[in-house]
């Protein structure tokens, strides 16, 4: 049984409504009680690092969330990471970029509905992230909607539809079929090189 860190940061997956609108309530436990049988599956361990909208995530959530990451990497056999869909994609590849040399799966997940919604996303993505960690995807990449795609191709494209990302000049690392994940092998390890943080962001840069 493989040894995972949930870290939470908030996002639509967390959120309750409070009648002022949705925003992030849930803490990493609560997330969890609505998909108990992960725990028949792996051994899971649980922090609750922010609890944003993911809209809120600069540089400085970025730092937090890599050096979370990086602090626990010894300790799991890989760490799950919810988030907001707003800026997953830019997370995800900003952590590929701060997180060099990764040889352990580091993999984002969400949802386009809260996790206690009877029609929610959220149980299915946890479900296709935590497979990614047992099939050892490692590096930084997005589970959503029955697709795995590594951290630096994904782009947001739909706002409504479950089909919320896409991956960019890229085939998917692996898909979700009748037959369980099915992997495309196109993510050779990089056997070489010490895993390092490189957190030091600058935030004068504007697209």
């Amino acid at each position: 049984m493989k040894k995972v860190l949930l870290l939470t940061t908030g996002g639509t997956i967390s959120a309750k409504d409070n009648g002022e609108g949705a925003k992030p309530e849930m803490d990493s436990n609560m997330l969890l009680s609505y998909a108990k049988d992960i725990y028949n599956y792996f051994m899971v361990d649980t922090k609750d690092i922010l609890s944003l909208d993911s809209s809120n995530i600069q540089a400085e959530e970025w730092r937090i969330i890599a050096k979370a990451v990086f602090d626990n990497l010894k300790a799991y056999d890989g760490i799950v990471i919810t988030h907001g869909t707003d800026t997953m994609a830019y997370t995800a590849s900003m952590l590929s970029y701060m997180l060099m040399n990764l040889k352990k799966p580091v993999v984002l997940t969400g949802s386009q509905m809260p996790i206690d919604h009877l029609l929610t996303d959220a149980k299915n993505n946890l479900y296709t992230a935590f497979s990614a960690i047992e099939a050892n995807i490692f590096g930084v990449s997005i589970a959503f909607n029955n697709k795995v795609i590594k951290g630096c191709r994904a782009v947001k494209v739909r706002t409504l539809g479950f089909e919320a990302f896409e991956s960019v000049n890229a085939e998917y690392l692996g898909m979700v079929t009748a037959n369980g994940l099915k992997l495309n092998g196109n993510n050779p390890i990089k056997k070489y090189g010490k895993t390092k943080l490189m957190d030091n962001i600058s935030n004068k840069v504007f697209c």
